[in-house]
């Protein structure tokens, strides 16, 4: 359908696909190193904190790349869980794009159900499936952005995608999905971000492994 390809040329900041995808791609390289160099990550009850310290250095990584970037945005950890320490999730605002990152199983799958997608999709409530793309493009803009998923994924913790999508109303299926796995990054100081990203990531890592060893051990109570 090309209608969200047609939105990120015409609204967004062209650096964006490749800032998000390197970010991810970096945080899951990071996550290699440490299960190599941490014995405590080799043992075979560790595998399960593997997911939530990936996490947060995805979180890590798009804060860092954002802020190294010129990329004019918005971050905030807003919280999805009553409990304190409990689960955040980040919300991005950038140019034309209002989005959260969430891991998912295959390219085309959609995170499972919360409150705080739910609530970002209705921003998507002008899109219809039967519209056409000049029409949709004349409702939003980099004014009136539409709410995004930006999901990665793969198979045994690698890293085989990340996508940029348009979730529905219900967010139980795509009005359109971009792949960005492999998006050019568009920097000048691009191994300079990733040298500040893995000393950033290092200097991160303490704490979100103790937070992944309290996940583990709430797990098991």
């Amino acid at each position: 359908m090309e209608i969200l390809s047609s939105h990120l040329k015409s609204n967004c900041d062209p650096q964006l696909p490749g800032v998000l995808s390197l970010s991810i791609r970096e945080a899951y390289r990071f996550l290699d190193e440490l299960v190599t160099k941490e014995k405590i990550f080799q043992r075979t009850e560790m595998k399960k904190v593997w997911g939530h310290v990936r996490h947060g250095l995805v979180d890590v990584g798009i804060k860092q790349v954002l802020q190294s970037s010129n990329i004019q945005h918005e971050i905030a950890d807003k919280a999805s869980s009553k409990y304190a320490n409990g689960h955040t999730y980040l919300m991005v605002e950038a140019r034309g794009a209002i989005l959260t990152p969430a891991k998912v199983l295959n390219k085309d799958s959609i995170p499972r159900k919360a409150i705080f997608r739910s609530k970002g999709s209705l921003l998507n409530k002008q899109y219809n499936l039967f519209d056409k793309p000049e029409d949709i493009n004349e409702k939003y803009d980099e004014n009136t952005p539409p709410f995004l998923l930006l999901t990665y994924g793969g198979r045994n913790h690698k890293l085989d995608f990340v996508r940029l999508g348009i979730p529905n109303l219900d967010v139980v299926g795509w009005i359109d999905q971009v792949d960005i796995t492999n998006a050019p990054v568009l920097l000048t100081n691009s191994q300079d971000i990733r040298n500040d990203l893995h000393l950033t990531f290092t200097s991160e890592a303490e704490e979100i492994i103790r937070r992944g060893e309290e996940y583990a051990n709430e797990d098991r109570v």
